[in-house]
């Protein structure tokens, strides 16, 4: 191998890690979701809405196999 060929290769396997590096750097840290600041839920005096009973855990549901 010349001295040629053999810098050839160096600049190449240099450039494939960095481009290597580079596509990693942009998906992984790129792409992550923006860290959101948190909203605490009120906490409601009574339940939202209608209280039913629970059905009956017995009986077969109608899609059931």
């Amino acid at each position: 191998m010349t001295r040629r060929k053999f810098l050839h290769r160096l600049i190449q396997t240099g450039l494939l890690g960095l481009s290597g590096l580079w596509w990693l750097t942009t998906r992984a840290i790129g792409k992550r979701a923006v860290p959101r600041r948190f909203v605490r839920a009120i906490r409601t005096r009574n339940y939202p809405g209608k209280v039913r009973s629970l059905p009956t855990i017995n009986k077969n549901a109608k899609w059931s196999g």
